[in-house]
């Protein structure tokens, strides 16, 4: 081989040589711009993903906020209804309770008034039954009187012989006093019809 072949040959393979190198070295650039490229995407999706996540962290608190308050407003709304659906309800109910309790203080009000009027009638007819019981103080005297004279046995005569004293003649039973009814007993039991005292 010639010398200017030779020369040929080692110029190309210089060539080749430094086109090689350089295009290993563009290759090891372009793979090292890629891998910052890709660290450098890396960090700005974790910090846009930190972002969202407190973005929604701070949207799941309002909403957990605004539907606890609907969820008061709702609770107080139902209460206010159910207060209203019930005093509706009882409003019938406490009317007649109220007129029920009326009638009986009434009603009570006649029942006590009827019993003063009878325990006055039973007292009435109590001072009648004792003034009939107790006898004046004129005839007291002429009863003593008759008792004595019955009790004196009569003088015998004198050609009689003396007889022994007869027994006095009985006396005849005195009137007897109307039982009087029990204190506080009811006027059904012994008097049939009182007519509430009138």
């Amino acid at each position: 081989m010639s010398f200017s072949t030779v020369l040929i040959i080692s110029l190309a393979a210089g060539v080749i040589l430094i086109i090689g190198g350089g295009l290993m070295m563009y290759m090891a650039n372009l793979v090292k711009s890629a891998y910052e490229i890709k660290v450098q995407i890396n960090s700005e999706v974790e910090d846009r993903l930190n972002k969202m996540g407190d973005e929604l962290d701070k949207k799941s608190k309002w909403i957990k906020r605004d539907l606890l308050e609907e969820i008061e407003k709702i609770k107080s709304n139902m209460n206010t209804e159910a207060q209203t659906k019930v005093a509706e309800l009882t409003q019938p109910f406490t009317a007649r309770l109220d007129a029920l309790e009326a009638a009986l203080k009434a009603e009570r009000a006649e029942w006590v008034k009827a019993v003063d009027s009878d325990r006055a009638a039973i007292t009435n007819l109590d001072n009648r039954l004792k003034s009939l019981g107790k006898p004046g103080p004129a005839t007291r005297k002429s009863d003593d009187k008759e008792a004595a004279s019955a009790t004196e046995p009569p003088a015998p005569a004198e050609g009689e012989a003396a007889k022994p004293a007869a027994a006095p003649p009985s006396q005849p039973a005195a009137p007897t006093k109307p039982a009087m009814p029990p204190q506080g007993s009811g006027a059904a039991t012994w008097l049939p019809e009182l007519g509430n005292g009138r």
